[in-house]
């Protein structure tokens, strides 16, 4: 546990900022509604590589539990068949808001997790964020507003 909280320098995932460890859970990325089987023990000496590709750090305290928005979010996920939206932002950095693999459990399904904002929240918000910086936001929106008040 100490060695993932300092990988990460106790920075939770979604908030991008540092917290005492008490409020911090280590999450797995690919959740375990879909691991099919138990997980096999963890090797003490995990490289930071193979910590970062299998864990992140998420907030639980009193202004909420991130960690259970995303259990949340990875149930309604195999219901429907639907992937997650964080913040209810569609956007995926691979895929699109359908399930994208024929696997729904065990190793295979995995793939399906790539491109969700709750599987990897830091390559999400990377993405979203040069998605963003190739767009003309003011534009956008300052066209929208015009068409607004033209009504």
């Amino acid at each position: 546990m100490e060695r993932v909280l300092q990988v990460y320098g106790n920075r939770d995932a979604i908030e991008n900022r540092r917290r005492e460890k008490h409020e911090l859970v280590i999450d797995h990325r690919f959740p375990m509604e879909r691991w099919g089987q138990s997980e096999p023990a963890h090797n003490v000496s995990m490289t930071e590589e193979q910590i970062r590709q299998k864990f992140q750090l998420l907030k639980k305290d009193e202004g909420g539990n991130h960690n259970l928005l995303k259990s949340r979010a990875c149930e309604h996920c195999i219901a429907d068949k639907k992937r997650g939206t964080p913040l209810g932002i569609k956007f995926w950095y691979s895929g699109g808001e359908e399930w994208p693999v024929q696997a729904e459990r065990g190793s295979d399904a995995e793939q399906g997790c790539l491109g969700c904002g709750w599987y990897d929240f830091q390559a999400w918000r990377e993405a979203l964020n040069k998605h963003l910086a190739g767009t003309d936001i003011s534009k956008n929106i300052s066209s929208s507003l015009t068409k607004e008040s033209k009504l």
